[in-house]
């Protein structure tokens, strides 16, 4: 998969742009690449073409950042997805990347720790930081089997980071220690 360039991270002690100056629930986020090209088109592919097949080839990649990376943790959870659409889609793709995820680290997979009772409209249609934050608060519960320790919040692609911030509160006020998040891409 030809991508052109890795997904670029803050300089050590500087906050995201995205972040602003609010503080996230999670304690970093790394992404293999930048939402453009080719990684755009295996989301896409993966999300909205129903080709699930692509999951475990991008998980590789994720797994080899991972490694690169090394975060103190314990448990792999995937950012969950309303029944509505799981249903529509046919799966849950960061549920798809976790488990191959979880497979190729041997670091437990947790696909019940966090759960989505209510849709929220598609954050891909919120452009806005602070509409994308309103629009997930409160949407995610805590499900069975909370991991006590350190926890990889698994997403496909991370935008303003609204998402991963209400999952990763929710693990939190679990009980998790620290929360971790991988995605396959990141906005630029």
């Amino acid at each position: 998969m030809p991508i052109r360039e890795p997904a670029g991270e803050p300089p050590p002690g500087r906050a995201c742009g995205r972040c602003g100056a609010s503080r996230s629930s999670f304690t970093a986020v790394r992404s293999v690449f930048v939402y453009e090209a080719a990684a755009r088109d295996a989301v896409h592919a993966l999300k909205f073409r129903g080709l699930s097949a692509i999951a475990p080839p991008m998980a590789v990649l994720m797994a080899e950042r991972l490694v690169d990376w090394s975060p103190p943790v314990d448990s792999i959870v995937p950012v969950p997805l309303a029944g509505s659409r799981r249903r529509q889609r046919g799966y849950n793709q960061s549920e798809l990347l976790a488990k191959e995820l979880s497979r190729l680290t041997a670091v437990p997979l947790a696909p019940r720790a966090l759960i989505r009772p209510r849709s929220a409209s598609p954050q891909y249609r919120l452009s806005d930081r602070d509409e994308r934050r309103r629009n997930v608060s409160g949407v995610f519960k805590s499900g069975k089997r909370v991991p006590q320790g350190g926890v990889l919040l698994v997403d496909d692609v991370i935008t303003t980071g609204a998402t991963l911030d209400a999952c990763a509160r929710v693990l939190v006020d679990a009980g998790a220690t620290r929360v971790f998040a991988l995605t396959f891409a990141r906005e630029d």
